[in-house]
This record gives C-alpha cells, sequence and structure tokens, in this order.
C-alpha cells in the first residue's frame, strides 16, 4: 500500500514539475525570437514557431500568438508527421516522441534558416541548433554555432552568454 501512495506522489511530482516545464520553455522559445536574427530569405508573412512530434506545450504557446517578431504576427504549428514539410518554419521545435527522426529531419533542414531546438538528449551533437537539458534543478541551454552559422541565423552575443555554445 505504502509503495503504491509513494508511486503516486512521485508521478504527481513528475506531472507538476512537466506542468511548470513547458511553460517555462514556451517563454525560452519566445525569448530566443527576440535575440535571433534571420536571413532575409526566411522572411514570410507570418513568424512562424513550429512542434514537430507529440506536442508537449499544451496551450503553453498560444500566448505567442498575440506578440510578434520583426513586425510579423506570431503563428504556432503543430505536425504530428515527421514528414510534413517544415523549411517554412522560422522556429522548429522537435518533440522527444520524433527523436528517432531528428536525424533525418535536421538533414533535410540543414543549411535551411529554420532555427531547430529540442530537449532531445544529444540534439546539438546531431546537428540542432538549440538543446534545452536539466541542469541542477532548471533549464540549461545548450547551442550548435554550427548549424547556426550555417543556416545564416545570428544569436545576440547576450544569449549566447546564457548557454554553453558548442563549436
Amino acid at each position: 500500500m505504502m509503495a503504491v501512495f509513494c508511486a503516486c506522489l512521485s508521478a504527481r511530482a513528475e506531472d507538476d514539475a512537466a506542468s511548470r516545464k513547458y511553460p517555462l520553455l514556451s517563454a525560452y522559445i519566445y525569448n530566443f525570437t527576440q535575440f535571433t536574427t534571420w536571413p532575409s530569405s526566411a522572411s514570410h508573412e507570418l513568424f512562424s514557431v513550429c512542434v514537430l512530434g507529440h506536442d508537449p506545450f499544451g496551450t503553453a504557446l498560444d500566448p505567442m500568438k498575440s506578440r510578434t517578431v520583426l513586425g510579423k504576427k506570431i503563428a504556432i504549428h503543430r505536425y504530428g508527421d515527421a514528414g510534413a514539410d517544415v523549411a517554412g518554419c522560422n522556429v522548429l521545435f522537435i518533440a522527444k516522441s520524433a527523436a528517432g527522426d531528428a536525424r533525418e529531419i535536421l538533414a533535410r533542414l540543414k543549411n535551411a534558416p529554420v532555427l531547430t531546438m529540442s530537449e532531445i538528449d544529444g540534439f546539438s551533437d546531431e546537428g540542432g541548433m538549440v538543446e534545452f537539458r536539466p541542469e541542477d534543478g532548471r533549464i540549461g541551454i545548450v547551442i550548435g554555432l554550427p548549424a547556426v552559422k550555417a543556416a545564416g541565423i545570428s544569436i545576440s552575443s547576450k544569449l549566447l552568454s546564457l548557454a554553453s555554445v558548442k563549436g
């Protein structure tokens, strides 16, 4: 009986942590849009923030729809299929559920002006641009600078100073 109780408490604590984690990650994503510059070839009518795979955010990204980036209204797109055409996204968050397809997705987007983000372990090692990872009870940021530069994207030195930078 005690084991079941402890398991329930543990599961609830994990649920509570997850319920706080994704609104925080949403804020991180938005802040990246404010400190990042895309090449003119990435200019679209709307600024697209996309999620690929099972969306862990729920409604946490929705407040972004009332904001702008570079004077453009933000649109949120969710794609469940790893084969979706995501080249029109300005920001692409690859969910953990798409981890098995991440390498192929990154290869398709190689040098495209799409800021790729994920919380998949080793994402920045595989060519991803921004990896969110647990670090001392908070969210740490690892930036794969070679992929960022190859895409013609520029991330502010202020933001780079807050992250671990590879390359």
